[in-house]
């Protein structure tokens, strides 16, 4: 019978974490057994692999157990299937129960030292062959971006969290997570004192729980959390911002709806953080330099993150070449569906009271056109093909009620 392979064509590179140079060299020996290019090793074996979350990949993935105690190997597993990677693992325990565990824990297998690199191979071959359909994950993670600034993003990132949470037919527990630590707006808008909980959660990621949640998020209401920090003499901004993504997969295990407000740059120096959402909101204004910019972002997102959701949204809160819709839609070679009207009443309103639009004129244009927009943000993720206008019935129960 023919050795099982993983693929016809050469294999990609093995993906491996491990913590002896025993767990390296089997790396290598299974990637030259199937002519793959030298293993991405990496040190720390589980627990390093569970940290990464999503960065990890969808993959199938090899790691080494080491030295922790079952019950943390198992939850470190668990952890990384949550993040979608297929894991086989492997270390030096040998009793019929840790093999039990770790493949209860969501391990596809389990092999104990010293390992056969057939018996490793064919397991692989196995996984790739019958990986599943991933689940559909129903927690929402969304970034909301302006292609150039001032064109309302963070106003957008905001009212969405608060539709989320306030709707009467939503009531999602909902996180709201302000990315741009020198000049966030988020917390000032919303009429919030200065807090340093997102800087702690930046600078101790694992630490991420359901106590260090409670503990450190500006609670808004009983469903919606806030973390945004403008903090002033931060010297180690861009290493803080280099975590941003394994934050937001901490704060989602905890959130059924996180919504962040992403500085432009943070998309092409943070790939772990596109990895960590399933859409992202495109702000793009009515001129041409917004055209240019969004481009630009499109193009990248295409190549950096193919599995985003990408929505582009026309923003009117600014005229500048007052560029129609169709404009956008043709120049980019993209449906833009969704406009944001200039509503400076009810946002001048809003703004003074320190609290969302969606909330305080619920029955607004601007309220209207950001619950069209979570309608679909908020859709199954395979539903794209039906995505369109919610009815009137629907958007008149939901925004009838938002306010409560």
């Amino acid at each position: 019978m023919a050795q099982p392979t993983l693929s016809r064509s050469r294999p990609d590179p093995i993906v491996a974490f491990v913590c002896t140079e025993e767990g390296a060299d089997l790396a290598r020996a299974v990637a030259a057994n199937i002519g793959a290019p030298a293993p991405t090793l990496h040190g720390g074996g589980v627990s390093a692999a569970a940290r990464l979350g999503p960065e990890v990949g969808t993959g199938p993935v090899l790691a080494e157990i080491g030295n922790l105690p079952l019950d943390l190997a198992c939850e470190s597993v668990s952890a990384i299937g949550r993040a979608g990677a297929r894991l086989v693992a492997f270390g030096r325990q040998s009793d019929l129960g840790t093999y039990r565990a770790i493949r209860k824990a969501g391990a596809t297998d389990y092999f104990a030292f010293p390992v056969e690199v057939a018996d490793l191979v064919q397991s692989l071959a196995q996984t790739v062959a019958n990986a599943p359909t991933p689940a559909l994950d129903p927690t929402l993670r969304i970034g909301v971006t302006g292609s150039n600034g001032g064109v309302g993003a963070s106003l957008l990132a905001q009212n969405l969290a608060a539709l989320s949470a306030a709707s009467a037919r939503t009531r999602r527990q909902t996180a709201l997570i302000d990315g741009d630590l020198r000049f966030g707006s988020i917390g000032c808008d919303l009429n919030r004192d200065h807090s340093r909980g997102l800087i702690e959660a930046l600078s101790a990621p694992d630490r991420i729980d359901e106590t260090f949640l409670r503990n450190s998020m500006d609670h808004l209401g009983d469903r919606l959390a806030l973390y945004s920090s403008a903090a002033a003499g931060l010297a180690d901004v861009r290493a803080l911002q280099g975590r941003i993504g394994r934050v937001v997969h901490g704060v989602a295990q905890h959130f059924e709806t996180t919504v962040v407000d992403l500085p432009r740059e943070l998309l092409f120096d943070q790939p772990g953080l596109l990895a960590a959402l399933r859409s992202l909101v495109l702000v793009v204004p009515a001129g041409y330099s917004g055209v240019q910019a969004a481009a630009r972002a499109l193009a990248h997102l295409r190549d950096a993150a193919p599995h985003l959701q990408v929505v582009p949204v026309l923003s009117e809160l600014r005229a500048d070449a007052a560029l129609s819709r169709a404009d956008l839609s043709a120049a980019l070679e993209i449906d833009i569906r969704h406009v944001l009207p200039r509503s400076d009443a009810a946002l001048m309103r809003a703004h003074r009271r320190g609290q969302p639009a969606v909330t305080q004129a619920p029955n607004g244009a601007y309220a209207r056109a950001v619950l069209r927009l979570w309608a679909e943000l908020s859709a199954p993720a395979d539903a794209g093909a039906r995505r369109g206008k919610p009815g009137a019935r629907f958007l008149r129960g939901l925004l009838g009620r938002s306010a409560g």
